[in-house]
């Protein structure tokens, strides 16, 4: 009987299989958060916009200096505004400079891009 003991070692095989039995789990855990980040990180920096007409008062000549009188232009606006999230819409646009505009909502500015069509 002591002989049988004495062979024994808890931290053998045993030790080995409890050692991979909680290793696994965890690094299984450690992918699926990793995935999961970055799928939720590439779907936020995807913003949707719309395009709008050009306010009476800018001129695409004055913002941009690599402009050409034989180019079309047009403005493009966030579809929510960056600091509230609040919906804007073509409609209700409020412009407050060439290519600035101000959220109805919370009154910041959100800012235009120019682009040739």
């Amino acid at each position: 009987m002591l002989q049988f003991f004495s062979s024994f070692d808890p931290f053998g095989m045993f030790g080995a299989i409890t050692i991979v039995m909680l290793l696994v789990p965890v690094v299984i855990f450690v992918i699926i958060v990793i995935i999961v980040l970055k799928v939720f990180s590439g779907a936020s920096s995807a913003v949707s916009t719309f395009v709008t007409s050009m306010p009476s008062f800018a001129d695409a000549r004055d913002v941009s200096t690599q402009s050409s009188q034989s180019d079309i232009r047009t403005v493009r606006l966030p579809s929510k505004c960056p600091s509230c999230g609040a919906d804007l819409s073509p409609e209700g646009i409020d412009w407050v400079g060439p290519l600035e505009a101000r959220c109805s909502y919370c009154g910041a500015t959100v800012h235009a891009k120019l682009e040739r069509l």
